[in-house]
């Protein structure tokens, strides 16, 4: 039934019509952006700068800073989400079981195409050739014709001696390159004795979990059972609020086991630096394209992350193919893209935001534009049959009637994630009565959360109270139309009621 409620425009249409567009297309484009927060953007200002330039979610590396650098982070987060009066999202990224190189000349050391290299336990300072690493089980794993890849991808080594009883592995240069102290080793398809938890990453996750952190990130991937250890690792402490967990598809192993882990977690990563060095550059972005749709067919949230806009570290402008980058995967389904450094320690985080912003909002208005080529309604096992109806109903809904937003109650999250993955061009505001809940939807693609105790009143009100924030944020006028999805039964799970307002 289409209801008539008195919403009367303002007396400067002109203006409300380009705050509106602004507001929509540019803090709250539908392609969620998280940024990482470091010494460029932890002040109260800068967060509220990335805020209102688009970040919908900040990201705290436990890798780099203390626990009480990180604290006074996240206190300024929260006080600018309180300032706002809109929620801000928390993920706290575990460093996982990262092997380094250890300690090298100061100058670093050239490998040449050919040379021999030793992995030893213990340092040889007068020898540069002979190798330590932070890895203490690194000689055990190692087997003769294991790849070893350091820098970052640019020097390829290849084991092929394991002497017997001279703890040690020999290795040979394939592919050219210096190396420095501290860099990233990686060991593509060597099996590691490591558990992907370290005591590290556990007094991180203890710190996460008295601050209320709403998602936990966790490293190198390699199987489902790790999703389970961090799991217990939460139960362990018994905590009163449970992130969500975010795994990072970073190894190869992850992609071999790519089901099973996304039976168990409850969003995903593409974490492109690592699974850059780990498998084939070449493939890299295929596997990208593989997981958003494997991601998108089970309603899990996804996001793309690593070297987005690099260039931003130092440039007002990305690159082409930087923007061709950002744009592909929207295109592709993300439902968010990252930024790492751009934003942590870059020249301009504020400008790396908006420009990762109006990227995501141009591949969205070609998407718009293209979205009648073709259409899918993805299942999910999160939602109930008759909220799949619903939300299906809504979606059909406003497409048909060029509905202008859809206001949703929920007190889980899963209907705005039936939503949300619709990809329905329509603005979608969730309301719900959980703070929890509505930190955790920062991350669903398309969804703008808010938090209020209005969820659970009687229908009139709770359309009342989206009418009422419209008109705050100038994103109705008169002659729109907007529907309400509910509950009959608030203590029941699912939504079996939409209605279509018109506004006066």
């Amino acid at each position: 039934m289409e209801a008539s409620v008195d919403n009367s425009a303002s007396t400067n249409p002109g203006s409300v019509v380009h705050e509106r567009k602004e507001y929509l297309e540019s803090v709250l484009a539908k392609t969620k952006i998280i940024a990482t927060v470091g010494p460029a953007s932890e002040s109260v200002e800068q967060i509220r700068e990335l805020v209102q330039a688009g970040a919908d979610l900040f990201r705290l590396n436990f890798a780099h800073g203390t626990h009480e650098w990180l604290e006074g982070i996240l206190k300024n987060i929260r006080k600018v989400s309180k300032e706002l009066g809109r929620p801000i999202a928390v993920l706290g990224d575990l460093s996982g079981p990262k092997i380094r190189l250890g300690v090298l000349p100061e100058e670093g050391f050239c490998c040449q195409a050919g040379g021999r290299f030793e992995f030893i336990r213990n340092p040889d300072p007068n020898d540069p050739t002979r190798l330590t690493c932070t890895y203490e089980s690194l000689i055990d794993d190692l087997q003769p014709g294991d790849p070893v890849i350091l820098a970052d991808g640019t020097v390829h080594m290849r084991v092929v001696e394991k002497p017997e009883g001279q703890d040690k592995v020999v290795c040979i240069v394939e592919q050219a390159g210096c190396i420095r102290s501290r860099q990233g080793i990686n060991l593509p398809g060597a099996k590691l004795s490591t558990p992907c938890l370290t005591d590290k990453d556990r007094e991180d996750l203890t710190w996460a979990l008295n601050n209320r952190l709403d998602f936990i990130g966790l490293s190198f991937v390699r199987e489902a059972n790790d999703i389970d250890m961090l799991k217990q690792a939460i139960e362990d402490h018994n905590p009163e609020y449970r992130p969500s967990i975010v795994a990072k598809i970073e190894k190869t192993e992850a992609i071999d086991d790519l089901d099973g882990i996304l039976d168990r977690t409850d969003a995903v990563m593409v974490a492109r630096g690592d699974l850059g060095v780990e498998a084939d550059i070449a493939i890299v972005p295929l596997l990208q394209k593989d997981i958003i749709r494997r991601c998108n067919q089970r309603r899990i949230p996804v996001i793309t992350a690593t070297q987005m806009l690099d260039s931003m570290h130092t440039s007002e402008l990305p690159t082409r193919a930087e923007a061709s980058d950002v744009a592909n995967a929207v295109l592709d389904g993300t439902d968010a893209v990252m930024l790492s450094g751009e934003s942590a320690i870059g020249q301009n985080p504020r400008k790396a935001v908006s420009t990762m912003s109006r990227i995501c909002h141009e591949a969205e208005q070609f998407i718009k534009a293209h979205a009648a080529d073709e259409v899918s309604h993805p299942s999910s096992s999160k939602a109930t049959l008759i909220t799949e109806a619903v939300t299906l109903g809504a979606f059909m809904a406003a497409e048909k009637l060029n509905v202008e937003m859809i206001a949703v109650a929920t007190h889980s999250g899963r209907t705005a994630m039936a939503l949300s993955k619709q990809r329905s061009q329509v603005p979608i505001v969730a309301l719900t009565d959980n703070y929890h809940t509505a930190q955790k939807m920062c991350l669903y693609w398309g969804v703008i959360p808010l938090y209020t105790q209005v969820v659970g009143k009687t229908p009139e009100r709770l359309l009342q109270y989206v009418l009422d924030w419209s008109t705050d944020h100038n994103l109705l006028k008169s002659g729109d139309r907007v529907i309400v999805l509910g509950s009959t039964a608030w203590t029941e799970p699912g939504q079996n009621m939409m209605q279509v307002h018109a506004v006066k």
